[in-house]
Parts: structure tokens; C-alpha cells; sequence
């Protein structure tokens, strides 16, 4: 599990499709993993885990925009 994320899923890759230079996954989750201090009556809660996700014009968490989609990261010069 990657211990920085609060939520992990295990998925079993189910199909891949060539797009342009990368590769889309789709999987099936097989199964969950929550810390338990993001949970709340046994399910997560969303303040506690405050994820970042994806959207149309780059990565939000809870509430502000944090990233930026498809920029190439660049080391310091």
C-alpha cells in the first residue's frame, strides 16, 4: 500500500487502449484499504481522506485547484 494515501485500491487491469504517446488502464477494484482514522462508521469520509481528483481542467482537492493536467514536471535549472 502507498502509506502517503489514505485510501488504496487494488485492481486487476481488465483492458488497455493505446492513445497517442501513454496507455489508458481500465481496471476492476478487487479490493479496498482505508486507515482508520479517515473513517467514519466504517466508511471513508471525504473531509478526513481530502482527496485530490481529477477533472476536466486539472486537480482539485476539497476545495481549491492543486495542479495543473498533462504539464511536464521539470527539475530545477
Amino acid at each position: 500500500m502507498i502509506k502517503e494515501c489514505p485510501v488504496n485500491y487494488l485492481c486487476k487491469v481488465i483492458q488497455t487502449i493505446p492513445i497517442f504517446d501513454f496507455t489508458m488502464l481500465f481496471g476492476e477494484i478487487v479490493a479496498a484499504y482505508a486507515n482508520e482514522d479517515c473513517l467514519e462508521n466504517g466508511k471513508p469520509n471525504a473531509l478526513k481522506v481530502n482527496p485530490t481528483i481529477m477533472m476536466d481542467s486539472g486537480y482539485f482537492n476539497i476545495k481549491d485547484r492543486v495542479g495543473s493536467i498533462f504539464q511536464t514536471c521539470r527539475g530545477n535549472r
